[in-house]
């Protein structure tokens, strides 16, 4: 089975695969590879070795590697990989995907269907619905969740096509964050916009999103810019 191997050769001369240009609006890139090559993960990287389907080595931290087919027992890592198959893969060649675990920054969320807020004025809370945009930061947390999404495997997956996946769920995650961080600060709607660019959203343990979370999916900010008390009852999916 091909693996990822340390490489503590001299790299004079030698072709090196790396991806030094996942920015900012990409989730994933693919490369297709060749036994013997070698493999450059940088920071923020995580890489998978992949072929007909299936993951057949990982690499989290930064190096230099080799692919070499060897047969080297992992039970920790075949516990974890071992089950999963990316749909409609199944004829992939060998290949190397390079996923951004860098914070994705600076994406606009726009809710236009009222949600529910817990508004607290002189210690005691009332049921507001609002409107609200702004902005949020999330991050890859889970490669192998995201992969089990994922069908088949293109070239590049960028940050939009994911968005568009997990927009609902994204709002939903907003909803919740939004009042838990108003029941522990007592906030009313014009202070929560106020120090909302002060406040990560409560999503530590992120256990009331499970959706999020099927996707490898967490979120670690948000801010309001703009909102709008609306009369119009909660109306969700």
């Amino acid at each position: 089975m091909v693996k990822l191997l340390d490489f503590q050769e001299n790299l004079e001369n030698r072709k090196i695969i790396e991806c030094p240009e996942l920015s900012n609006n990409i989730i994933f890139k693919k490369y297709n590879v060749s036994e013997g090559e070698i493999i450059k993960v940088s920071e923020n990287q995580f890489v998978c070795v992949f072929e007909k389907g299936r993951v057949l080595d990982i690499k989290e931290n930064e190096g230099i590697y080799k692919l070499e087919n060897i047969d080297i027992k992992n039970d920790e890592f075949d516990n974890i990989w071992g089950s999963l198959i990316v749909r409609k893969a199944e004829d992939e060649s060998l290949c190397i995907l390079f996923f951004n675990t860098n914070i994705i920054k600076h994406n606009k969320y726009i809710i236009n269907d009222p949600i529910k807020f817990k508004n607290w004025k002189n210690g005691e809370f009332s049921d507001i619905y609002i409107n609200l945009e702004g902005y949020y930061d999330f991050k890859i947390e889970n490669p192998k969740m995201m992969l089990s999404k994922v069908i088949g495997l293109r070239n590049l997956f960028t940050k939009q096509e994911l968005i568009e996946k997990i927009r609902k769920y994204v709002i939903y995650s907003i909803e919740k964050g939004i009042n838990e961080l108003s029941d522990e600060y007592k906030l009313d709607i014009d202070t929560l916009v106020l120090e909302s660019d002060r406040l990560e959203i409560k999503l530590k343990q992120n256990e009331y999103d499970l959706k999020l979370l099927e996707y490898g999916v967490k979120l670690t900010y948000f801010d309001i810019k703009k909102f709008k008390i609306n009369q119009k009852k909660f109306k969700f999916f």
